[in-house]
């Protein structure tokens, strides 16, 4: 097989190989959206799945250690500690669970009996 044959073959392949594969890609089934505050050395990060609201999670870093908190079974935006069960920590979104995305959240995280309120604003 000559080079220029080879080529005329192997360039064909390659742009239907390509093309296929972008054809039949799954369309994403959610956005997410991030959200972000600090109040009194918190930090307080949100990934807001719009579309599918369970996939959302916050992650709180407080002394330097990072919780992730994933939504409860409340019907709120409610959300507990993924894994110290027994824990007392919760937080707390003023959100609807089918609301749109607003450009800030405001929201109530509690720890150890405290209550701190918070706003996040959209990156």
């Amino acid at each position: 097989m000559k080079p220029r044959s080879f080529l005329a073959l192997f360039v064909p392949l390659i742009l239907f190989s390509a093309l296929s594969s972008a054809a039949f890609a799954e369309a994403k089934a959610y956005d997410l959206i991030q959200y972000a505050g600090k109040v009194g050395g918190i930090a307080i990060a949100f990934d807001y799945a719009d579309g599918y609201i369970q996939a959302s999670e916050v992650r709180v870093t407080e002394g330097g250690k990072t919780t992730r908190f994933r939504l409860d079974d409340s019907g709120e935006m409610h959300f507990v500690p993924e894994k110290r069960a027994g824990s007392d920590n919760k937080l707390i979104l003023k959100l609807g669970i089918d609301d749109a995305p607003p450009a800030k959240i405001e929201g109530s995280y509690i720890s150890g009996g405290k209550m701190t309120a918070f706003v996040m604003v959209r990156k």
